[in-house]
């Protein structure tokens, strides 16, 4: 199949590989040369711009930083779209966006799907992604083959939009998560407990979560860890920060309060405001343990 990709970066390169791997004829473009060069040499086409991308391919996916970007590329792909041709967007931006974006595409004859991700860049990497995708039943049942070469799960949840909004909802829980870890830690560490032990203990009891399994933020304890990776990111601080922006206006347009949510975006702001943005989001952590005087 002809597939077109825009936006490169820490998910959608290897999301482009596993397209390459599996047979599709795959144009791309980026904002920076150097992943496109890389998708070259693994087997990938370059578009010199969104509508080349969009005109050379049936199915487009997108996976871009935010809504404004998302918003520029659709516009600069409309004259190129229509009946025949899909667009999914991967990335996470503002669900009211995504309906309008729905239907300025739809009214030009062409698909679109809201598909946000869960799994970060390991999930990526290794083709094993989660798909959430909003939008009508023909177009998902046209996009769902084409998404298997790097998703192991995909959900249809509803219709345009609401695959941004389970995504919003996943991310207020896995950024409350690694909040209260990180609060967790810190009140261990203060107290002279030894955290492999810590660490034993939670993962087969009621704070066993996503967060303490692969994201206790001491060096050492867990192997993966981005602790234990100079804080390699397999999700930015400053895209968790992002998406708690949009989970916060969103909730506040509907009338949802969410303190909890507040409570986290306050302190993985302060982490973006001390250097942390572009480090694993459970650098977080390194402002709680900070506070506590054992950073």
């Amino acid at each position: 199949m002809q597939i077109g990709f825009i936006g490169l970066g820490a998910m959608g390169l290897p999301m482009t590989r596993h397209l390459v791997d599996a047979g599709h004829h795959l144009t791309v473009t980026s904002r920076s040369p150097g992943p496109i060069d890389e998708a070259v040499g693994f087997g990938a086409i370059k578009g010199d711009s969104p509508a080349a991308v969009a005109e050379a391919s049936e199915v487009i996916f997108l996976c871009l930083p935010n809504s404004p970007e998302v918003t520029e590329v659709v516009t600069a792909m409309l004259d190129k779209l229509g009946a025949g041709k899909l667009v999914v967007d991967c990335s996470t931006i503002d669900p009211d966006v995504e309906r309008g974006l729905h239907d300025t595409v739809r009214a030009r004859g062409a698909g679109y799907l809201d598909a946000p991700l869960s799994g970060g860049t390991a999930g990526a990497h290794k083709g094993i992604l989660t798909v959430m995708i909003g939008g009508d039943d023909t177009t998902v049942a046209a996009a769902t083959p084409v998404m298997e070469p790097f998703a192991k799960l995909v959900v249809h949840v509803g219709g345009p939009g609401m695959g941004q909004v389970v995504k919003l909802c996943n991310n207020m829980i896995y950024a409350a998560q690694m909040t209260a870890t990180a609060e967790a830690t810190a009140l261990a560490m203060k107290s002279g407990v030894d955290m492999a032990k810590l660490w034993e203990v939670l993962v087969h009891s009621t704070g066993d979560c996503v967060a303490v399994r692969t994201r206790l933020p001491v060096p050492g304890v867990v192997p993966d860890s981005p602790a234990s990776n100079g804080w390699k990111p397999g999700f930015m601080t400053d895209l968790m920060v992002k998406d708690l922006d949009l989970a916060l206006s969103y909730a506040a347009k509907a009338g949802v309060p969410l303190a909890t949510t507040t409570t986290a975006h306050e302190a993985l702001a302060a982490a973006s405001a001390a250097g942390y943005g572009r480090q694993d989001f459970s650098a977080v952590a390194k402002v709680v343990l900070g506070q506590a005087g054992v950073g």
